[in-house]
């Protein structure tokens, strides 16, 4: 499939994004009930296999409730770019179609969504030589110095990811070099190629609401199991791929089973890290895409998803 495929549709594709823990899952549940659709996930760390408590993956429940498409795809040892994941979502957008089913995407991976939603801009490509080099540079020079280095070429992007995302930090230095333009200048300048009309809702709630509902989630996370999760994975031999892709929580448990850090400072770390996941989100979303936004509040699940329908047939009569 070209990057520059279209699909034939007047029907306008709804996304539910947001922060961690703010709720996506269960009211794009309701949601996609309501309007008849299928959830395709937009989730980054929900694409792998076993990766299960940690990311807050949908039940088995919850999958029977709803058919949920690009879950559960890759081993934790593999990589999916965001160039793989919009051919797959792409594909599935017209599978679903032919079958008259209103795809909805749900997630808040930004990277992922910019692909399917705008493409690429001219130039992404790889440089394995560069990618090399880079490579060597992080082992010789730690990540704070290519994330300084990257501070200085493009500010506006260093600001979306975190030091610790060596893997974006890195990926955002090729491009520089292949390109010689940073990553924030070569998107501005990306002609638009959306595949199909798309709405993209946006569920928030106010700061400390959301921080308690991190904490919240990741002490329950603990109680389901994680560090038994983690510990199964590393007796599959995974304990290696989380220091290298430093998903958090399974980052974090492993450097206490490592014997690096004790396990409440763990458990107060993942909560940290979640909480400036979640800002970090925000910030993208609010600079990156055009997202109506719905403020939970108060509301009852029911109320949020009724103002959602609301903004999506507004979006579709148009």
């Amino acid at each position: 499939m070209s990057k520059y495929f279209h699909i034939d549709t007047e029907k306008t594709i709804p996304f539910i994004v947001g922060p961690t823990a703010v709720g996506k899952t269960r009211i794009g549940i309701e949601l996609s009930q309501k309007l008849c659709a299928e959830i395709i996930s937009v989730d980054s760390r929900q694409i792998y296999k076993k990766l299960d408590i940690g990311t807050a993956k949908p039940t088995a429940e919850e999958c029977s409730q709803v058919p949920h498409h690009l879950i559960d795809l890759v081993e934790p040892d593999q990589r999916i770019s965001a160039g793989k994941y919009r051919k797959l979502a792409l594909e599935k957008v017209q599978e679903l179609l032919n079958n008259d089913i209103l795809p909805l995407f749900v997630g808040g991976s930004g990277m992922y969504i910019r692909a399917v939603t705008q493409g690429f801009f001219k130039g992404s490509r790889t440089d394995q030589k560069i990618r090399g080099h880079l490579k060597k540079e992080l082992e010789e020079k730690g990540r704070h110095q290519l994330y300084a280095r990257l501070k200085e070429i493009d500010p506006d992007y260093a600001a979306k990811i975190h030091v610790n995302d060596t893997k974006r930090v890195t990926r955002a230095l090729e491009i520089y070099r292949i390109n010689g333009k940073p990553p924030t200048k070569l998107y501005e300048e990306q002609k638009k190629n959306p595949p199909f009309p798309h709405i993209i809702m946006g569920l928030k709630m106010d700061r400390d609401r959301l921080y308690k509902r991190i904490n919240s989630r990741v002490d329950k996370m603990v109680e389901a199991g994680l560090v038994e999760e983690v510990k199964q994975l590393r007796n599959q031999g995974y304990g290696k791929v989380f220091n290298k892709i430093k998903t958090v929580g399974y980052y974090e448990i492993n450097q206490y089973l490592e014997g690096e850090i004790e396990r409440e400072v763990a458990i107060e770390n993942i909560k940290q890290n979640s909480r400036q996941y979640a800002k970090r989100q925000l910030s993208w979303f609010r600079n990156q895409t055009n997202t109506h936004w719905v403020n939970i509040g108060d509301k009852s699940r029911e109320e949020v998803v009724k103002e959602l329908i609301e903004i999506y047939r507004d979006a579709h009569a148009q």
